[in-house]
């Protein structure tokens, strides 16, 4: 289990006001200091910190919330002897922080007394001798308290050291590390104490060369709560070798296991093999060989290969012949799968004056499943959001209760009715909503994690067919792709549990550049079948930038205008979208940045997916952020204005809620 380290922390109140000053005394001199002749110490980094964040809500209740922080960071580099022998850092932040919340139910106020520091070392890392060391303490505290009752007591500790085998063919690495987070939480003088209090400890062992690469990891959680006996020891390997020879051929393999025992035990190995053999000047192969085994659950073996022959012709014309046979055995079903095709792809530059993409493909594959019912479980589905915010799920009969949501790293876990909402479609499929204003944004990446229920026992082939076509000359770009896929079912379940897919993308673009000015008018359709479900969604876009003349001291205003139509049609859903942002960036001086923001989102949905039949969703938003820079003072600046309006039919009413928010950060360079 991870173990946050950002988190601001406190030591205790008798000690805290007596390290301030014995710190601020010992650092009254911010010079070059030369103790004996062993310790060299740099100029100490000694900064003055206030933090203000303060929001005014209303959404048919009235509520204000302030924090204030206040606090230093004291910093300081040094070295013994020589800079490559032994070099420390110490970096040391207490902070006094207070919060008031008033709202028309109830007020309350808090307190607290935040500490981090940090040291840390490197021993003998730039130095002839075989070995180096690194060395690490960090610790954060915080203490917090409310007027109600309520008590936030946390400490997080951690440790670390590494040695370094500094040899020249494999530099090796072997690293200890111990993490320790307790923690103590109350919501007001008559609730229960929430408590956490757990060690996590992990050996890495990390090597390379030029061809192999080694990463050993052993590490174990120590959940001392009883009630909560989270207890697990995990054992990790990661090994990969590339092997080159001849002419531009390659071997590369890899393996990765990964063993975990005691809470949410899995063990999970994995195989690849993979061989680039350059036969001639314009002809190579590629052969490889993939093995997964994953234990959970439920037990899961894959096998799979796949051949494929890569022919060039004068460089622009690229053809790829492949053939892939895979086999799956579980609890849940046995799969067998083989595939071949041909693909071919053009690339020509200046071609009368135009640059031209073209691609074509096709594929054959037969699959025979024999099921035995009951859930598969999909983890970390990938998904792109799209500017309508509409992600639909790859596969069907899908257990929404089971579904969870994070962002590409995982860490950020999404709430639903907040960040997105689930939507049924026709043809068995799901929908995820992202909800304006929420923390997922168009463009992020995001993981889908959930269960489904297992396709019944079939033998049946698929037919895949692609194209693609596009052209840029000078101001104008053109492009158009296909892609499909048909099913038909040789024997066992019928058909209606088959799923014929097929995207079409239809894309025209025109852009100018004038001066200081750059526009861009573009149009596109996009066309999505899947199953039983049909979406189609036209766009259109608009993108305006100029840049103002500046003189010696202001660099202009750079300003763009980004406005954008989008109409969706689906069965049961149809959605109409329109957003706008407008943003400047202005630097009158040197030291002074500007930039004011407005945003604009609405979204009509109408249909017999949403409750009522109807829903509009609007969106606004607008502030600027503002970075002064004179002297040793340092002010950043930032406030926007949010209004969301949902209208959720006659029958549900109107919902508004508006947000004023103001943030500040002013620091004071004192030495």
């Amino acid at each position: 289990m991870a173990l946050e380290e950002t988190m601001p922390k406190n030591m205790k109140s008798p000690v805290y006001p007596w390290l301030l000053f014995t710190l601020t005394m010992f650092w009254t001199v911010s010079i070059k200091a030369e103790f004996g002749e062993n310790i060299v110490l740099y100029p100490t980094e000694l900064d003055a910190i206030v933090k203000f964040d303060g929001t005014n809500r209303r959404n048919g209740s009235d509520s204000r919330e302030t924090e204030w922080e206040a606090g230093l960071r004291i910093g300081q580099m040094g070295y013994v002897l020589d800079p490559e022998i032994a070099w420390f850092l110490i970096d040391i932040e207490p902070v006094y922080t207070w919060s008031e919340f008033d709202s028309t139910d109830t007020r309350q106020d808090n307190d607290g007394e935040l500490l981090n520091y940090l040291f840390q070392t490197n021993l003998l890392r730039g130095t002839p001798g075989p070995v180096g060391f690194d060395l690490s303490a960090q610790k954060s505290s915080n203490l917090n308290t409310g007027s109600l009752g309520s008590r936030y007591d946390t400490v997080i500790d951690t440790k670390n050291a590494t040695v370094h085998w500094k040899n020249a063919a494999f530099p090796t690495s072997l690293t200890y590390e111990e993490k320790s987070l307790d923690e103590e939480f109350r919501s007001s003088l008559n609730s229960a104490v929430t408590e956490r209090d757990e060690r996590l400890e992990s050996w890495i062992l990390k090597g390379r060369s030029s061809k192999l690469s080694v990463h050993l990891e052993h590490g174990s959680l120590d959940d001392r709560v009883i009630t909560r006996d989270q207890d697990y020891e995990l054992d990790r390997a990661n090994i990969s070798h590339n092997l080159n020879w001849g002419r531009n051929s390659q071997l590369h393999s890899l393996i990765n296991y990964y063993d975990r025992t005691g809470f949410n035990a899995n063990e999970r190995l994995t195989i690849d093999e993979t061989a680039r053999i350059q036969h001639l000047d314009n002809l190579y192969s590629r052969t490889s060989y993939h093995y997964q085994s994953i234990t959970q659950t439920i037990e899961n073996e894959e096998h799979g290969g796949d051949f494929e022959l890569h022919h060039r012709l004068h460089k622009n014309l690229n053809t790829t012949a492949h053939v892939s046979i895979n086999t799956r055995d579980s609890d849940n079903v046995e799969e067998d799968r083989w595939r071949f095709g041909l693909e071919t792809q053009y690339n020509k530059n200046q071609l009368f004056g135009a640059d031209v993409r073209g691609g074509l493909g096709a594929s054959y594959q037969e699959t025979d499943r024999i099921s035995k019912l009951g859930l598969v479980d999909i983890i970390d589905e990938s998904h792109v959001v799209p500017l309508t915010g509409a992600v639909i799920l790859d596969q069907r009969f899908i257990v929404t209760s089971t579904i969870i949501v994070t962002d590409s790293s995982g860490a950020i876990v999404y709430d639903e009715g907040t960040d997105y909402t689930i939507i049924s479609l026709s043809g068995d499929l799901t929908q995820l909503q992202v909800i304006p204003g929420g923390r997922i944004n168009t463009g992020d990446t995001i993981l889908v994690s959930y269960s489904a229920l297992q396709l019944p026992s079939q033998e049946f082939s698929t037919t895949f067919t692609h194209y693609n076509f596009s052209i840029d000359y000078d101001w104008v770009r053109f492009s158009h792709s296909d892609s499909k896929s048909d099913d038909k079912l040789i024997s066992g379940a019928t058909e209606s549990f088959l799923q014929n897919t097929r995207n079409t993308l239809t894309d025209i673009e025109f852009h100018s550049k004038l001066a200081n000015i750059d526009t861009l008018v573009g149009a596109e359709r996009r066309f999505t079948l899947s199953g039983g479900f049909e979406s189609t969604t036209y766009t259109l876009r608009q993108l305006f930038s100029w840049t103002s003349s500046g003189n010696g001291k202001s660099r202009g205003i750079h300003w763009n205008l980004n406005a954008t139509q989008s109409f969706t049609e689906q069965e049961s859903l149809d959605t109409d979208l329109y957003r706008i942002d407008l943003t400047a960036n202005w630097q009158p001086r040197k030291n002074l940045s500007i930039r004011p923001m407005l945003s604009a989102w609405k979204r009509r949905d109408e249909g017999s997916a949403i409750t009522g039949g109807q829903r509009d969703d609007e969106f606004i938003t607008a502030g600027f952020w503002a970075r002064w820079r004179y002297r040793k003072v340092d002010l950043d600046l930032n406030y926007h204005h949010d209004r969301r309006t949902v209208d959720r039919s006659i029958a549900n009413g109107t919902t508004e809620t508006i947000d004023d928010r103001l943030m500040f950060t002013l620091k004071r360079r004192i030495m």
